[in-house]
């Protein structure tokens, strides 16, 4: 008998709700961003991007580390059993912002055959492993590229990969305002299985800016998506600095052209270079996701003191 291979309700479910999220494609779950920093900002980030998040929001805020760092995020999008998790490490080398990161996302599924008997269970996997390099540009902005290699697993006897690029630019505009700029996918990146089927990651366009007030303690942010020449989300977000070791942030994503609407919230500690984030995305129409995630900055762990970013203006000078 013909076996039919399609995927559990759970699977369909959870695919659907990412689809609509972040647009339908390979790789969707990775629109959802990294890092709950981020994502209780509404991931209105493309202009900050002043953590090891940076490979995955713009790769240019790397310029703006001066220390080595490591992170980590788990979440389960939308409470449905879609696992997406993130590792990695950032540090600067010969005047360069280096970094190095890996991205997976999976959910479970189950054979059925064409008469609706269950057959042996199985899990897709898609992941990414990502080399980023970023330098300012003649002391006025600050630029920066990743690689990417996808590879896909169906866990169905047929595997995929193929190779994907970025590129980031931040200008600041004096003390206060920042402007980021992100291509995510370049033109589109095509991921080619062993079957002969191929699948496009559609590019994303983000613009962003940033506004820094009370020595760096408020951060208030704002990013537009764009899908090729289609307006996609828009996302509004706060950060503020209560005290050194503890943040408060919050944000708005409008979809549908404004039609719509979601919020984030969120809150950040840091003890001697250990930073430990939660954001929580309230999308009940999808459905709600709990984020967490942690970033360790090696000098404050070892006791060194780490240094304010330098605006693109100061590199170089004496």
């Amino acid at each position: 008998m013909k076996r039919v291979m399609v995927v559990s309700l759970a699977l369909i479910m959870v695919l659907s709700a990412v689809a609509l999220a972040d647009g339908i494609g390979a790789f969707s779950a990775f629109k959802s961003g990294i890092g709950a920093r981020a994502l209780a900002m509404g991931g209105a980030f493309v202009a900050v991007a002043d953590d090891a998040t940076a490979v995955c929001w713009n790769p240019a805020g790397l310029a703006q580390l001066s220390d080595t760092r490591l992170a980590g995020m788990s979440t389960d999008l939308f409470g449905m059993g879609l696992t997406h998790q993130y590792i990695g490490a950032v540090t600067t080398f010969a005047n360069l912002g280096v970094g190095l990161a890996w991205e997976r996302a999976s959910v479970d599924g189950q054979v059925v055959d064409e008469e609706g008997g269950l057959g042996e269970a199985f899990t897709w996997v898609e992941q990414a492993i990502i080399g980023s390099l970023a330098t300012n540009v003649l002391d006025v902005a600050m630029a920066g590229a990743n690689v990417k290699y996808y590879l896909a697993d169906n866990g169905i006897d047929d595997t995929a990969s193929g190779f994907g690029f970025d590129l980031g630019l931040l200008v600041s505009l004096g003390d206060m305002f920042v402007i980021g700029v992100n291509a995510s996918d370049l033109a589109g990146s095509t991921i080619a299985w062993g079957g002969g089927a191929t699948d496009i990651i559609s590019g994303l366009y983000t613009a962003g800016l940033a506004m820094k007030l009370a020595d760096d303690k408020l951060i208030l942010a704002t990013d537009v998506d764009f899908d090729g020449t289609e307006l996609g989300d828009t996302h509004v977000g706060v950060e503020f600095q209560v005290i050194d070791e503890l943040a408060l942030r919050g944000g708005v994503v409008l979809t549908d052209n404004f039609q719509s609407y979601y919020f984030t919230v969120g809150a950040g500690i840091n003890v001697a270079g250990l930073y430990v984030d939660a954001a929580y995305v309230i999308d009940e129409p999808v459905g709600n996701t709990l984020v967490l995630s942690a970033e360790f900055s090696l000098g404050g762990l070892f006791g060194g003191e780490e240094e304010p970013a330098p605006a693109p203006e100061e590199v170089g000078t004496e």
